[in-house]
């Protein structure tokens, strides 16, 4: 479940406390600096739980956040945050360091250590939150790269950048089946972007090698439309070669192509028996989620679920 915030459902006065009470929740107490005039505060946040982790989009214009030597409390457990800068610029410092973030950016922070954000106007951000303890990495691994830019020349951090933007997009579409698959390669990739971040590619590789599968079959259901989904381009999108990419799929025992059509002619499936589009015609229907031909929809679809189209539409899948 997605849950959903706007600040300018409520009073000025009230604007300020909602937003520290939402962050505390997360962060433990912090101080966080407004606009002086409460009613420029601006704040939209959607967030949802992946298994154990967090994810969230937010678009605000609060000046500073702070977090001082104070404890965390016994109901906020350290986290490990991935924030990938969408739009505006971020002021990070931490661990004795600074760094800014500017779109396409993305920055690690400890929320159980000291450290200030301060933001220039209205900034857009993903935010991945990623209990401490399920990465496995040493503190002193940690400490080397809070408040460190990882910028998009980087191709582990743009990988990752791509595809927490999709998911933090699609986020209302995530089931609960999803979720648990989707929490281990989302923390993997996180383990990586920190590892290669470091230059430790022995660390990095093995991450990234185990999360392809998943980081494709996520970016195939999110483009199961686009007549141009073709291994190279998706093999483009995530950095690997067309050959690694066939691999990866065939030690999962699945073909590329196979896995495409497959979602592609359930999608179509259940529009065909869906009262909601009795009135678009199959061919529409095909070329919606990218067959090219009628023809070639007509027989796939026969022998995938042992009718035709129109008569599975008019019932006969009963029979099939």
């Amino acid at each position: 479940m997605v849950d959903r915030f706007d600040v300018k459902t409520l009073a000025p006065n009230d604007r300020a406390g909602a937003i520290r009470e939402i962050s505390w929740t997360v962060n433990g107490r912090i101080e966080i600096d407004f606009p002086s005039d409460p009613a420029r505060i601006e704040a939209v946040t959607s967030s949802s739980d992946l298994g154990s982790l967090g994810m969230s989009a937010i678009r605000w214009n609060v000046l500073t956040l702070r977090r001082t030597v104070r404890p965390l409390t016994e109901d906020v457990e350290p986290h490990v945050f991935m924030v990938v800068q969408k739009s505006g610029i971020s002021r990070v410092a931490q661990d004795g360091r600074q760094a800014e973030a500017r779109p396409g950016d993305l920055l690690i922070l400890e929320n159980a250590k000291p450290y200030t954000v301060s933001f220039n106007g209205i900034v857009d951000s993903l935010v991945l939150r990623v209990p401490t303890e399920l990465l496995a990495l040493p503190p002193s691994v940690l400490s080397r790269i809070t408040a460190v830019r990882l910028g998009s020349e980087r191709p582990v951090a743009d990988a990752a950048a791509a595809f927490f933007s999709r998911l933090v997009r699609n986020q209302s579409a995530v089931g609960e089946n999803d979720a648990g698959l989707l929490e281990r390669s989302s923390t993997e990739l996180v383990r990586a972007v920190i590892t290669s971040g470091l230059g430790r590619d022995d660390l990095a590789r093995e991450p990234l090698h185990h999360t392809l599968h998943q980081r494709v079959m996520t970016y195939i259901g999110l483009h199961l439309a686009d007549r141009d989904l073709s291994a190279e381009r998706i093999a483009a999108e995530h950095h690997v070669s067309v050959r690694q990419l066939y691999l990866t799929f065939s030690q999962a025992g699945l073909s590329l192509s196979d896995v495409i059509r497959t979602q592609r002619l359930e999608e179509c499936r259940k529009r065909l028996e869906s009262p909601a589009y009795r009135f678009m015609t199959i061919e529409a229907i095909a070329r919606q989620w990218g067959f090219a031909s009628a023809a070639h929809f007509s027989r796939v679809f026969k022998t995938a679920y042992g009718a035709s189209p129109r008569d599975w539409r008019r019932g006969g899948r009963r029979e099939a």
